[in-house]
């Protein structure tokens, strides 16, 4: 894939869009300025956990002998079900809850930005791309849109209003699904070569 294919999945992974309104909860306590400081301060934390993630991961995988076929199909099912909640997202009930605290690293940066979606992907990326740093590019190349959302997002909300941003998130899911199941159709096909 192109580097610009990796940054998109990456991307569509982290689902800035689809975040926005839990993370507007977590922050609409504070004022403007401050919300804007917390979002590009989290996006950057989110950044780094990716960057981190890409350079270590393969240590991990070294550490757990995983197969390439395992860490594809297990990938695959993992971003579906990201997809699924992003198409049928829950209830915004448990955003409801007040922080007590300003948001630090946890739960912005991650889980929600940088969850296990993003991670296996890196992990699933670093592993099949030889060059490290088209990973690092795309990893950078997404955070840039990431980032750039996150500021903006007190603003998105104001002009497409919650119901667009739902239709932003279920589109993005139904890209992202199609992306899942290609990558468990490769799993099983690496799984069959090997038998």
């Amino acid at each position: 894939m192109s580097l610009f294919q990796i940054a998109i999945i990456f991307f569509l992974v982290t689902n800035p869009i689809g975040n926005t309104p839990t993370i507007l909860a977590l922050v609409k306590d504070y004022d403007f300025n401050r919300q804007r400081w917390i979002l590009f301060r989290e996006g950057v934390f989110s950044l780094l956990i990716a960057l981190f993630f890409q350079y270590f991961g393969e240590f991990f995988l070294q550490m757990l002998n995983a197969s390439s076929y395992a860490l594809t199909l297990c990938g695959g099912i993992l971003l579906f079900l990201v997809a699924l909640k992003m198409i049928f997202p829950l209830s915004e009930a448990h955003t409801s809850n007040k922080p007590k605290q300003e948001p630090f690293i946890v739960p912005i940066a991650t889980p929600l930005m940088s969850g296990p979606g993003l991670m296996t992907i890196i992990m699933i990326n670093s592993k099949l791309e030889a060059n490290n740093w088209k990973i690092t590019g795309a990893i950078l190349l997404a955070f840039s849109g990431v980032i750039a959302i996150m500021l903006i997002a007190p603003y998105l909300q104001r002009i497409i209003g919650k119901r667009g941003l739902l239709a932003l998130e279920q589109v993005m899911g139904m890209v992202l699904g199609l992306i899942a199941m290609e990558m468990v159709v490769k799993g099983v096909n690496l799984f069959v070569e090997t038998l």
